[in-house]
């Protein structure tokens, strides 16, 4: 199908649990007759921003770019993202400054990144026209903003609001890392002097780079089925491994679903402008679509928890974040049989979603 306008694409954070966003893509690139990624302004967040890079630097070709995500969620083990001999004890061993600096040593994800990062290809996309530019923010904890790390074109510029930077930059492998910087459980990572952990601890506007790199219309895709908890879940007083999953779980989204909020609000005031005042002041009415999963993945986690390292599955334990709710476990669980598991979920979340997808896009 033909699509106009330009189509922002929005892929937060999440851990594990961003191997949904891959099989939504797979179902968008099913429903669209169109090889070219049919959106122009990206925008990735902590592990979203894996996602984000492989298909702005392929986006000549979508459904390749889908296909090659796919193989590697698919194919992932735990000790491709962090080591698994020793690696809950890292922050026992590896001491910087006289102090741990993190649980998990992820050094291996370093290089699976570095594998799959095509900087070439990234600066074709921009310079072909095909998108207008990709977005990866991070948290400095040096000065306690969100940086967004910009790579776009040259009409796209750089913006400082309250506690918010978009900077230009080359994006790398470093770029990445930082963003999906899982706080304490990933050290933070070293870009210019100055340290970055994951973009969803500072990003309290998800939205807003989608929209300075020009969207007249954004595409979420979520990683947390929103239906309430079972109070009688709650009946005991919560674990600290539970307490760190509720934790990861409300910085990866309650500040998006913030941000929607705000967005429907600014529509309907927006709506209620005549439209020749509202060009005048220059705001514009941005459409959002946002694609969640349909079942809990905390249940799905649940089957494939003894994939986990047993050193971690002890940690697990000992801190209480093993066989209750299985939070913590579904951020940390990057084994390919639960990463395939949430990828097929998305593929029908999507294909469920075509009439959406279909009205999206023209």
């Amino acid at each position: 199908m033909q699509f106009s306008g330009s189509p922002g694409l929005i892929l937060p954070g999440g851990g594990a649990r961003a191997a949904y966003q891959v099989g939504v893509l797979k179902a968008i690139a099913a429903v669209l007759d169109e090889d070219r990624l049919p959106f122009t302004a990206i925008s990735g967040i902590s592990a979203g921003a894996i996602n984000a890079i492989a298909v702005a630097q392929n986006a000549a070709s979508f459904g390749d770019a889908v296909e090659q995500l796919e193989a590697l969620w698919g194919n992932l083990k735990p000790e491709k993202v962090f080591l698994v001999d020793y690696g809950v004890f890292q922050g026992l061993i590896s001491r910087k400054n006289g102090s741990a600096s993190s649980l998990l040593d992820n050094t291996p994800l370093r290089s699976l990144i570095d594998s799959h990062i095509n900087p070439a290809g990234l600066e074709q996309s921009i310079r072909s026209g095909l998108i207008k530019g990709l977005a990866i923010s991070a948290s400095n904890y040096s000065t306690g903003e969100a940086t967004t790390f910009l790579q776009a074109d040259s009409d796209s510029t750089t913006w400082h609001h309250d506690r918010r930077d978009g900077v230009l930059a080359t994006l790398s492998t470093s770029h990445v890392m930082a963003s999906s910087a899982l706080p304490m459980l990933f050290p933070a990572e070293e870009i210019d002097g100055q340290y970055y952990v994951d973009g969803s601890l500072r990003m309290t506007a998800p939205l807003s780079p989608a929209i300075n790199l020009g969207a007249d219309r954004i595409l979420v895709i979520g990683v947390r089925n929103e239906t309430p908890s079972d109070p009688a879940d709650a009946l005991h007083p919560p674990s600290m491994g539970e307490i760190g999953g509720y934790t990861l779980e409300s910085m990866f989204s309650e500040n998006l679903n913030t941000d929607l909020e705000r967005m429907q609000q600014l529509n309907h005031m927006l709506n209620l402008i005549p439209r020749w005042r509202r060009r005048r002041s220059g705001r514009r009415q941005i459409d959002v679509m946002v694609i969640r999963p349909s079942e809990d993945l905390r249940v799905i986690a649940a089957r494939f928890s003894l994939a986990l390292p047993r050193g971690l599955r002890l940690l697990l334990r000992t801190v209480g974040g093993w066989g209750h709710e299985w939070r913590l476990p579904s951020y940390l669980l990057f084994d390919g049989g639960f990463t395939r598991a949430l990828m097929d979920l998305g593929y029908r979340d999507g294909l469920k979603q075509r009439p959406a997808l279909e009205k999206f896009f023209s």
